[in-house]
């Protein structure tokens, strides 16, 4: 369930991989208005990545920015849900449209679900103080249109709402993404936020209690890897059903077998 399931490389937006074309920031391309320039950025980008052996593309970066003391207001598209919606759907729609077997198509990762833009005191991954109103009509929607352009990767956000951190919200992660959506790809935590429900929210004892709790809540994948390691034990000691293990690891997999990754799982350098 960790990040080796695929070759994954970061992009686009914030993150470089060496040798990479380097493209404006996030709230540089929303300043062009212009959802033909971010779907020819997509496509240049996903045929970047498939070229040297990744699959997956983090981002789009959807987070709609409301604190400008926050420090990630570069990798968005800014504050409107309609203008971020709109250029996120065209870059998912340049990075393949959720079409795997085009050789250039990757798997689009959303950032970050969700509400991550607006932390108390700016503060980076602080709890988001939002209603449920503000939530459906604002930060969802761009989600949702993007999901439907193709997107089949959500990662959670490092804020909590509610006292309940973004990756361990099963209303969001289960009812949302799966019941609502009918999301058929996969959802994966940022980097390392199943030890932060220990270190940063203090709503798990361990990380293994922290993936335990994720787990339940519906993530399907752990970027960093080393909390979800701790679900072979926890099976064994059965405190957790493998069935929850099988669902999250056929979301994973069913995208490679559309990938192909097991029949050309290297790439061709000539």
């Amino acid at each position: 369930l960790g990040i080796p399931l695929f070759l994954a490389e970061e992009a686009p937006h914030g993150h470089m991989a060496i040798g990479a074309t380097v493209f404006l920031t996030g709230i540089g391309m929303a300043s062009t208005w212009n959802p033909g320039i971010l779907e020819k950025e997509g496509r240049s980008i996903g045929e970047e990545i498939r070229a040297q052996g990744g699959h997956i593309s983090y981002g789009p970066v959807l987070d709609l920015v409301r604190d400008p003391r926050w420090s990630r207001v570069e990798e968005t598209f800014g504050e409107d849900p309609v203008l971020s919606g709109d250029l996120g759907a065209a870059m998912v729609k340049g990075l393949g449209a959720g079409n795997l077997n085009l050789p250039y198509a990757t798997v689009a990762t959303l950032k970050h679900f969700i509400a991550y833009g607006i932390p108390q005191g700016g503060q980076n991954g602080s709890p988001s103080y939002v209603g449920n109103r503000e939530l459906l009509s604002d930060f969802l929607p761009p989600f949702h249109k993007v999901i439907n352009a193709g997107a089949l990767s959500v990662m959670t956000s490092y804020n909590s709402i509610d006292g309940i951190p973004s990756t361990m919200n099963s209303y969001l992660l289960k009812d949302v993404l799966h019941k609502d959506w009918n999301f058929r790809g996969f959802s994966v935590s940022d980097l390392y936020s199943i030890e932060g429900m220990q270190t940063s929210h203090f709503v798990s004892a361990s990380s293994t209690e922290g993936a335990l709790l994720s787990l339940k809540a519906g993530l399907d994948a752990d970027l960093g890897g080393d909390a979800y390691f701790t679900l072979i034990n926890s099976v064994k000691q059965h405190k957790v059903d493998e069935a929850l293990i099988d669902t999250a690891v056929c979301r994973i997999l069913r995208l490679k077998f559309e990938m192909g990754l097991f029949e050309n799982p290297y790439v061709d350098v000539n």
